[in-house]
């Protein structure tokens, strides 16, 4: 087959050469409008198979914000609120997420992840007990500050916790400073309050999460 040479005067004269050149100029601007129209329509399905309105407000940050609760990571009342009377001194610390208190769902992340924990409030020292909630509630990024590992597990002593991964220990009662390495740099603690009976975070980090970079 040979093709006819395209020309000022043919939008697309090698697969369209009947057509006169006003039909093929009007028939190319045609098939543009329907495939912008398309495009635009698109754009609200696509966000309504994602389950968001097309015009919905962008998501708020998963991380701790001042007047969020704090809800279970895992077990039985995962997603839940966690009370004080769920917390015990002595007890193994408790894995936790931010609670949004407009939409009652916890803020799942990684850089969220929180270790809670209960001590005895003559054991607080300074940093930590103007940080804590209903006496001795203290909350800290779970994050290990050596390698990220999860912080899960309370030391002997009670007032410390523990990464499981290589052994670095923190002082849960001084503001996660390290006590036991391979990490070097404390935990960064999470102010909380008790308010209306509920542990509310009053506060962002007092540091950096994670490993140095």
């Amino acid at each position: 087959m040979k093709m006819s040479k395209p020309n000022e005067n043919h939008a697309c004269a090698c697969s369209c050469p009947n057509l006169p050149a006003n039909e093929l100029a009007d028939s190319g601007r045609r098939q543009m409008l329907t495939s912008a129209l398309a495009l635009a329509a698109m754009a609200p399905m696509a966000a309504l198979a994602d389950g968001e309105p097309a015009d919905a407000a962008p998501k708020r940050s998963t991380k701790p914000q001042e007047g969020d609760k704090l809800a279970f990571m895992l077990g039985e009342k995962e997603g839940k609120e966690i009370l004080p009377s769920d917390l015990k001194i002595g007890a193994e610390p408790t894995l936790a997420y931010p609670l949004d208190p407009a939409t009652g769902k916890a803020l799942v992340a990684k850089a969220s992840l929180l270790v809670v924990v209960r001590l005895k409030p003559e054991d607080l020292k300074p940093g930590s007990a103007k940080n804590a909630a209903d006496g001795g509630v203290v909350a800290f990024s779970s994050m290990c500050t050596h390698y990220g590992c999860p912080i899960t597990t309370l030391h002997p002593n009670g007032t410390q916790v523990v990464c499981n991964c290589h052994g670095s220990v923190f002082n849960a009662a001084d503001r996660g400073v390290v006590t036991n390495g391979p990490a070097t740099r404390r935990l960064a603690m999470l102010p909380l309050e008790l308010k209306d009976g509920a542990i509310v975070v009053k506060g962002k980090f007092d540091g950096p999460l994670g490993p140095p970079t």
